[in-house]
């Protein structure tokens, strides 16, 4: 089966609860586990994200991390809540890459 490399988000993500980012972020989360190479996700359409999607990805690097995916944020360094905040995400870890345009 082929899993495409890069996945596209785009809007406001601005859910209430952690929980509810959940069932959004738990397919994406599969596709990461079952990439057979590096995978992105291109956050340059996001607009705006919260502490609660914040975590949401903080889970997806997590779930890169467990099945050994590198994966690559892409985003724009103009974007206030991307170039503050993706970054940190780094430190989760290493086959994490944060790249802002």
């Amino acid at each position: 089966e082929s899993v495409p490399s890069t996945a596209v988000l785009r809007g406001v993500f601005r859910l209430a609860t952690p929980e509810q980012y959940d069932a959004l972020f738990a397919p994406l989360a599969e596709r990461v586990g079952k990439a057979q190479a590096p995978f992105s996700v291109d956050l340059t359409g996001v607009v705006l994200m919260n502490s609660s999607g914040l975590r949401a990805l903080a889970d997806l690097v997590l779930a890169a991390r467990r099945a050994g995916t590198a994966l690559t944020f892409l985003g724009k360094a103009d974007v206030p809540w991307q170039s503050k905040t993706v970054a940190s995400l780094k430190p989760l870890y290493s086959g994490l890459s944060v790249k802002l345009s």
